[in-house]
């Protein structure tokens, strides 16, 4: 069983465009994961700016006596 030229052309061309095909997936997945550290990072620092609002709101209302 030989092959041809033609499909060793062909298979050759399938793998690189299967290569790049990932390649560029990759890319496209490391970009995603590096955008939604950012958004991770936002995310915490308004969840710390709540939580010291709230703790101003505890030491408001515990000042004026309501739980």
């Amino acid at each position: 069983m030989d092959l041809t030229q033609y499909e060793l052309l062909g298979l050759a061309g399938g793998l690189l465009g299967t290569i790049f095909k990932f390649q560029r997936d990759y890319t496209v997945l490391t970009a995603r994961v590096i955008s939604l550290e950012k958004h991770e990072n936002e995310v915490k620092e308004l969840l710390k700016e709540l939580c010291t609002g709230m703790q101003d709101i505890k030491i408001l209302l515990a000042e004026k006596g309501i739980k």
